[in-house]
């Protein structure tokens, strides 16, 4: 029988908060701007029974995978988020949607300084662990 402690190893919760920021302010923003390119700029593959040397990819394939993955990234994100408790999705809404400054996300929920901080990390902590795409938790060893 497995338990609990080897299905779910201790998270290294500073860790993870780190991680789960460097998604929202590098990985998301690139992922968002790839999603969203113009697509009529794929050419088709063009067919020939005359061998030819080269490139063994399919790159038509390989960008089109990229950008469906790149949607998935965006939608599953937005679903992580609407998973976590609501003080949680104000402020990752705020924060890393509406691309607020923390000190006006801060402002426009009332808390404090301390109070604020605490809560931003327990939205990041929640996201990791709704986040389905990719592992966002980071372990102690």
């Amino acid at each position: 029988m497995v338990s609990f402690n080897e299905l779910f190893p201790q998270v290294d919760e500073k860790a993870t908060i780190d991680k789960v920021k460097h998604f929202f302010k590098v990985q998301l923003p690139t992922m968002q701007r790839y999603s969203h390119r113009n697509v009529s700029g794929i050419k088709s593959p063009v067919i020939t029974d005359m061998p030819k040397g080269g490139s063994v990819n399919n790159q038509m394939e390989e960008t089109l995978t990229q950008r469906l993955y790149a949607e998935q990234v965006v939608a599953r994100c937005r679903e992580a988020i609407d998973c976590c408790d609501a003080i949680s999705q104000k402020i990752l809404w705020s924060i890393y949607v509406k691309e607020n400054t923390v000190t006006a996300a801060q402002l426009e929920s009332g808390y404090g300084e301390t109070r604020f901080r605490y809560y931003k990390n327990r939205a990041c902590l929640q996201f990791a662990d709704a986040f389905m795409i990719e592992d966002l938790h980071e372990f102690k060893k």
